[in-house]
């Protein structure tokens, strides 16, 4: 009986090895999974991911003579939609972008030939107060669906005019020309 059990098992050992040797697989090519988990609360509508604010044609004539005085501008409006808040109740909104050189909390303008003497104040439409650039926003209570936050933005001068002597200007500070500026918005859940 010993001596056909070691017939059959060396049977099934040579089979078993066929079998076996049938079910190797080749790595013929690969999935490449991706995706994201995030607590954030909302949704960026698609009307506020990218957008383009005119602020108009205004004159030299229409700034006042000081550094920080403004002249024209515009509102937008950065809206949120499907917003929960079972994880986050508060947000804040940061501005990046170019800054100015010579007001780090402006946003300077960017490309060739571009205006000298002026750049971009952002301010929150809620307090009225700017909101420097790469500093967030105070935060806002966020409720429950959909939220719009409101802005403004404005030409600022950031050159004074030469005068003479006589108190006469000799050279604006500010000079004439395309405007443009770029500036990038995120979202700050908390």
């Amino acid at each position: 009986m010993l001596k056909n059990l070691g017939k059959y098992t060396l049977a099934c050992g040579a089979s078993c090895l066929l079998l076996a040797a049938a079910n190797v697989q080749a790595a013929d090519g690969q999935i490449e999974f991706t995706g994201a988990i995030t607590d954030n609360a909302c949704t960026i509508n698609t009307n506020s991911v990218n957008r383009s604010v005119e602020l108009g044609q205004v004159r030299i004539a229409d700034f006042g003579p000081a550094v920080g005085d403004a002249a024209g501008g515009n509102t937008f409006s950065i809206s949120l939609d499907n917003c929960s808040t079972t994880t986050r109740k508060n947000v804040a909104i940061r501005f990046s972008g170019q800054q100015d050189a010579v007001d780090s909390t402006l946003l300077g303008l960017t490309g060739e030939n571009q205006v000298k003497g002026v750049a971009i104040r952002i301010n929150d439409q809620r307090t009225g107060n700017q909101v420097a650039l790469n500093t967030p926003t105070s935060d806002y209570a966020l409720r429950p669906q959909s939220n719009t936050f409101d802005f403004s933005a404005e030409y600022v001068r950031t050159a004074v005019d030469t005068k003479n002597e006589q108190g006469e200007v000799t050279a604006s500070g500010i000079g004439t020309g395309q405007v443009y500026a770029l500036a990038s918005f995120d979202v700050i859940y908390k």
